[in-house]
């Protein structure tokens, strides 16, 4: 071989070396381009990304093929994401994620619902009308189970894909729970104390009232004394039956009946109590007093059928009108509305607010703020609603104007 052929062969084949490498490193830095792309697809959420196929044919394919699971991934997890999202919505479970900054990132309709708050994205912003829960979440605590107010508060901790350790917080309204242990330990106590103190008080009523009479005229200083005896009995027998009225409620008789002549019964039964015998159906109300307030009823058009004791729960209504028209109420607002297949029944007035001290207490057998009052009404009221398989409740805020009392009962709707 020629000296020339070989510098020929040589530069060919340089040449050929060249355009492998030349070729090679196009395909290299293309492919790197794609791989590139398809990342910042990714990572912008852009799953419409696709090579295409009459190109290298092979790399594009498998490109698709990653772009195309990680899409098919990406709505997986979305899906998910709004499958629980619906759950937590739907739930009647309070449920808040916090940070260990004290950010909330979530916080379900129901948690919402339960703290009274429209919005919440931070701990902190519960600590005016939650401070008792507030303190109890500081510093995030695991494995808590402890009751605030009317909730019941567990916690949990979750750590996330990035090393974020979250606290997760679960709330449950327990106010019916406590209602009825309230109850049935006040209703056990009442039977006992009934019992024995009638017991001994029978008989110093009748020994008092048998020596009134034979000694009467006789001794003025016996007569006296046994007067004041019989007397003071006599108010303490008044008492215990009191809590009689409470421990042995009559079973309710239940029955269908409409919600509209049931409060116009209740109003005029209030109104009879309000005004002189002569002035029960005023054709035109006349300016209002404390004890002669107006009212304002609101109930939907459709008909509206409870399926209680109609008696009882008249009973409960007049009862909350009459509180409101002694606490100075100008106005009181009667609503009605249906909710699944129990009945709402809010009683509202703008007469003095209940104070903060007290409004726990309202419901407690014999508390009472009046000096003439019993102290029997609201809790005897409450029994009587639950009796007909509902619930009686404070639902304004304390020291706030309207006082709003609600009763929820079950439904027949038509």
């Amino acid at each position: 071989m020629t000296t020339a052929q070989t510098a020929i062969l040589t530069i060919t084949a340089i040449l050929l070396i060249a355009w492998g490498a030349y070729t090679a490193y196009r395909y290299i830095t293309r492919t790197h381009r794609q791989l590139r792309m398809l990342l910042e697809a990714i990572e912008s959420a852009d799953t419409s990304l696709r090579f295409p196929a009459n190109s290298d044919s092979e790399v594009n394919a498998t490109l698709n093929r990653i772009a195309q699971s990680l899409s098919a991934l990406r709505i997986r997890i979305s899906e998910t994401e709004k499958y629980y999202e619906s759950i937590t919505g739907a739930v009647a479970t309070g449920v808040i994620v916090i940070t260990p900054t004290g950010h909330i990132i979530l916080a379900n309709p129901a948690a919402l619902s339960l703290l009274g708050r429209q919005a919440l994205t931070r701990l902190s912003a519960l600590s005016d009308s939650w401070s008792e829960l507030t303190r109890l979440l500081d510093g995030l605590p695991t494995g808590l189970n402890a009751t605030v107010r009317n909730l019941a508060v567990k916690t949990s901790a979750f750590t996330r894909h990035d090393g974020l350790r979250l606290l997760i917080v679960t709330l449950d309204d327990i106010t019916r729970q406590l209602e009825d242990t309230s109850v049935e330990t006040w209703s056990e106590m009442s039977r006992v104390l009934t019992h024995e103190i009638m017991n001994g008080i029978a008989p110093v009523v009748s020994i008092a009232e048998t020596l009134r009479m034979r000694y009467e005229g006789d001794n003025d200083y016996m007569t006296r004394g046994l007067d004041v005896i019989s007397s003071s009995t006599r108010g303490l027998k008044d008492f215990v039956g009191n809590y009689r009225r409470i421990s042995s409620l009559p079973l309710p008789e239940k029955s269908l009946f409409d919600i509209r002549p049931l409060i116009e019964d209740c109003i005029s039964l209030a109104r009879a109590g309000f005004s002189a015998p002569t002035d029960l159906y005023p054709d035109t109300i006349a300016p209002v007093s404390p004890h002669n307030p107006d009212f304002i009823v609101s109930l939907p058009s459709v008909s509206l059928t409870l399926f209680a004791d109609r008696g009882q729960l008249r009973q409960v209504i007049v009862n909350l009108i009459k509180n409101a028209a002694e606490a100075g109420a100008a106005l009181i607002a009667i609503r009605a509305s249906i909710a699944d297949t129990s009945i709402r029944i809010e009683i509202e007035n703008d007469g003095h607010p209940i104070p903060s001290d007290i409004a726990p207490r309202i419901f407690t057998p014999f508390f009472t703020t009046r000096p003439q009052g019993s102290g029997i009404g609201l809790s005897l009221s409450r029994r009587l609603v639950m009796a007909n398989g509902g619930s009686l409740s404070l639902s304004s805020a304390p020291a706030t104007t309207p006082t709003r009392f609600c009763l929820t009962l079950p439904a027949k709707q038509s």
